[in-house]
């Protein structure tokens, strides 16, 4: 049988719609601009993803438009944090993403990178192949700061530690929430 929400008669977001009803919950989700991560040793900002009020985080994911890797050196890499302000860690303590251990590693081109999934972190070397994700989100995480009753920002900061990457790349961060006046 023919979908009637299909084609020339879909309103532009009804299938989404009808997709939340039908689970119970409704979703939404805000995304960052493409940000540059250098090649240079430093920090770098995504600009502020705003959470609305009454929310729980269901997702953070981080997308790279190109292959970003580590330069091959033991101790080089890149860490990850999340707060509510710039440069915090209020949501997430500093956790390496790309952990080199002496043999480059990558965060490989458009393939999503759950750092917080279902509203849970990630177990170490939770990644796709060729990434040595080594620190556990999980215990990075602090408790209780995934929700938020009022609107409030989210702040992800990208640091290259000790020496330069190999290469480097541009990111997105997608921040998927689940809205807790619906359950």
């Amino acid at each position: 049988m023919a979908n009637p929400m299909y084609g020339q008669n879909k309103a532009d977001n009804s299938l989404d719609q009808l997709s939340d009803m039908q689970q119970g919950y409704k979703m939404s989700t805000a995304k960052s601009a493409w940000t540059a991560i250098p090649v240079a040793h430093g920090s770098t900002d995504i600009a502020a993803i705003t959470q609305p009020a009454k929310t729980v985080i269901k997702d953070i994911i981080i997308v790279s438009d190109s292959i970003l890797s580590s330069s091959g050196v033991s101790g080089d890499g890149m860490d990850v944090s999340i707060g509510t302000a710039a440069g915090g860690a209020q949501i997430m303590a500093l956790c390496e993403i790309l952990d080199d251990g002496g043999a480059a590693v990558h965060l490989q081109a458009n393939s999503p990178l759950y750092l917080v999934e279902n509203s849970h972190g990630q177990a170490a070397n939770w990644a796709a192949p060729d990434t040595a994700t080594s620190e556990a989100t999980t215990g990075k995480l602090v408790a209780g700061l995934l929700d938020t009753a009022a609107s409030r920002e989210i702040h992800v900061r990208f640091d290259v530690i000790d020496a330069d990457l190999g290469a480097a790349g541009n990111v997105k961060v997608i921040v998927n929430f689940l809205h807790l006046d619906s359950l």
